[in-house]
């Protein structure tokens, strides 16, 4: 039998560059949530923006704030599916 190795999922300094959507909204001086789609896999990562974001709004991560944290920008609205 054949045994795959998972990818590990990519770091957030990996991600900079990175577009996605905004799942959960990221308010005013607080976290949201951003979601991915990474070799097919959605991935999501907790994040903060410079100024409030509504869910669905499509963002670029612009740093890493932790392991498993960004900072985003605004890009424009979402599309359907993968950000």
């Amino acid at each position: 039998m054949l045994h795959r190795r998972a990818k590990a999922s990519p770091t957030a300094e990996a991600m900079v560059g990175a577009a996605g959507r905004v799942v959960t909204a990221i308010p005013r001086g607080g976290y949201g949530e951003v979601a991915f789609c990474v070799h097919g896999r959605p991935l999501k990562y907790a994040a903060r923006a410079r100024t409030p974001l509504a869910s669905g709004v499509r963002v670029r991560v612009s740093s890493a704030l932790s392991p498993s944290a960004i900072e985003v920008a605004h890009l424009g609205p979402a599309a359907d599916g993968c950000p």
